[in-house]
């Protein structure tokens, strides 16, 4: 496997060599040609008059200018007439052997010798037109204006070199191509936003975006089971936004949410797009507000919460709101997710014989207003009038009383059937886990083992 590395690491050198010289002779050709024409038009005939002379000297400087603006006229259409064809075929190519702004995936020596010598014939006479050479063979950066350039997880080089063309740090994306192909930074591009400029050459731009940190971007994790309230002060804590500037996003948000139609009245709860909210990991650009943020979340939740799961639940006779309540109380009851399904079950079979609940999460979320941080719930606590206390109302309560994880929400849209109506944390095994049992005695006395 190393020779044949070898062989490809050569064979790139040898190419891209033969390249370089083919660029700097047609340059030079380029140029001889153009002092030759030009040297041609003055006559050295010394039978001609000096007033002759200076006559035809003037008439040939005139030549000389409009021959050289013709000249000029053409380069420039020489130069910068790169076929389209050429072009597309070179960035197809690349893009499918040069690095991508994601992990580097395992390497096949063989494939890359083959699909490499296709790309050094595809790519010789678009490499050599003077407009892509120039830019391809410049090694030294100059001054130029600086540009903040966000690279997205997952793009490929080619969307890459698209990107750093419209923003202006490179002149042409085949350019680009060909210079990462060549270089040892292939499949080593990062993602994530960098600073760099326009100036720059394009071996410098290659090694920022590989080497360089791109995580410019605040990151900031909504943990499964959080509430709107609780996120509001980590984002504060982390010096992202004040906890008043997102609550009142939330807040506006409802009025434009596609699910405004199912969500509790107002007047009942704390928010009402409390659960819809998604736990994830999210890169913050800097000065977000918090109507970007809200509305980020927002669209994370609905490719989370994508078809399938809307048309499960469908099936079951649930809207997106009661699997969200069913799912935050999974979230809060439980430390394993295993017993989702379990309790979901046991939900089911309490509502369907009209018993109350009684969830000790449903109480604390009401007394703590989403805060939770109760060490210990007081048979007090479970007293407390509020449409979210299942203690206190039959049925779900009024809304969601967390933001539920995936695994949370598929335990309610795959539910196991069970002939459970009771279930209390394991004590004993001090694991997380519960005890189900199926009666009130069994219950009892399960709680006596677990006393302790």
């Amino acid at each position: 496997m190393r020779k044949e590395e070898n062989i490809e690491n050569i064979e790139k050198e040898d190419l891209c060599s033969k390249l370089q010289v083919h660029f700097i002779e047609n340059t030079e050709a380029e140029k001889s040609v153009e002092d030759t024409a030009s040297t041609d038009q003055i006559s050295t005939d010394s039978s001609v008059k000096p007033e002759e002379c200076s006559k035809r000297m003037n008439k040939n400087n005139s030549e000389n200018d409009a021959q050289e603006a013709a000249n000029e006229s053409k380069r420039k259409h020489r130069h910068e007439n790169i076929t389209s064809q050429n072009a597309e075929a070179v960035e197809e190519t690349f893009y499918k052997v040069t690095g991508e702004a994601e992990p580097e995936r395992k390497s096949h020596p063989i494939r890359n010798v083959i699909l490499g010598l296709l790309v050094l014939i595809l790519v010789a006479g678009a490499a050599i037109s003077y407009p892509i050479g120039k830019e391809y063979f410049q090694e030294k950066s100059v001054a130029g204006k600086d540009i903040e350039v966000t690279i997205k997880k997952g793009s490929t080089s080619k969307d890459v070199g698209a990107i750093l063309k419209k923003k202006g740090v490179v002149r042409y994306k085949t350019a680009f191509l060909l210079k990462l192909y060549f270089s040892d930074y292939k499949g080593k591009l990062r993602y994530g936003t960098f600073d760099l400029n326009d100036g720059m050459s394009l071996s410098k731009v290659i090694k920022e975006l590989a080497t360089q940190n791109g995580q410019k971007e605040n990151k900031f994790t909504i943990p499964e089971g959080y509430t709107i309230e609780m996120t509001a002060d980590k984002l504060e804590k982390e010096g992202i936004m004040t906890a008043q500037e997102f609550l009142t996003a939330v807040t506006k948000a409802t009025d434009t949410s596609r699910y405004k139609n199912i969500l509790p009245d107002k007047t009942k709860v704390f928010y009402q797009l409390q659960g819809y909210i998604y736990p994830d990991t999210y890169y913050l650009s800097k000065n977000i507000t918090g109507d970007q943020l809200v509305a980020k979340i927002l669209e994370e939740f609905d490719k989370k919460f994508d078809t399938t799961r809307q048309q499960k639940a469908a099936q079951l006779g649930m809207s997106v709101e009661e699997v969200l309540i069913r799912a935050s109380l999974l979230q809060k009851e439980t430390e394993l997710p295993e017993e989702y399904p379990i309790i979901a079950g046991v939900i089911q079979n309490r509502l369907d014989k009209k018993m109350k609940l009684q969830f000790d999460s449903t109480a604390v979320y009401a007394i703590t207003k989403g805060q939770y941080g109760i060490a210990r719930v007081m048979y007090k606590d479970l007293e407390v009038d509020s449409p979210y206390n299942t203690y206190k109302y039959k049925g779900l309560p009024v809304g969601p009383i967390c933001s539920p994880s995936l695994e949370a929400i598929d335990g309610v849209l795959n539910p196991q059937k069970n002939d459970y109506l009771y279930f209390q944390m394991n004590t004993v095994k001090n694991d997380g886990s519960n005890i189900f049992t199926k009666t009130y005695e069994e219950h009892k006395a399960a709680s006596a083992t677990t006393e302790q």
